[in-house]
């Protein structure tokens, strides 16, 4: 049972109605508001990256012709370094040797790293060259086979496979020395 007449009762929805609406358009305010504010930062950095002047310096727009001479001439100077080094080094090229390594590289050997290192013994006998080869191998046979392919070549005045190296039977991490002597 109602105790409300009628119009009481349409009053009450309508109020609820405007309450509601109010209500909604507060919170529709609010959060257009914040956003305002949540962007008014980006906006003022923008403002100030487009309007910003641009520093004034002395040194602005001038050129430096010997800082630009000796920017051109660094490949000269690279070139005329390498080929002293090159000069030097009595024409053996460790380059030629790290391809023949790798021409007697079996399938199931990979390389992790080759390491060159020239030791200049004395004047007379000329200079040692030394390669440290380290790598994995999948199984022992194929390390064997590595070293006793570097060995056979005579390109190298000794092949130093320590023993550690074939302790397990497959993966094999190795590491091996080899010397050529001039």
């Amino acid at each position: 049972m109602n105790l409300l007449p009628q119009t009481e009762k349409e009053n009450l929805k309508k109020g609820l109605k405007y309450r509601f609406l109010v209500v909604l358009m507060f919170l529709t305010g609010l959060v257009f508001f914040i956003g305002f504010v949540m962007l008014l930062p980006s906006y003022f950095l923008t403002l100030g990256y487009f309007y910003k002047e641009t520093p004034t310096t002395p040194y602005l727009g001038i050129e430096n012709e010997e800082a630009i001479k000796e920017i051109l001439n660094f490949p000269e100077e690279i070139d005329f370094k390498l080929k002293f080094l090159e000069s030097n080094t009595r024409n053996i090229s460790a380059v030629n040797y790290i391809y023949k390594i790798i021409d007697f590289l079996p399938e199931k050997v990979t390389l992790n790293s080759i390491s060159f290192i020239r030791k200049k013994v004395g004047s007379k006998e000329g200079s040692d060259m030394s390669f440290l080869i380290t790598g994995t191998a999948f199984d022992r046979a194929s390390l064997v086979s590595f070293s006793t392919l570097l060995e056979e070549s005579n390109l190298f005045s000794l092949v130093d496979v320590p023993v550690s190296s074939l302790t397990k039977d497959r993966n094999l991490p190795f590491s091996i020395n080899l010397i050529i002597k001039n």
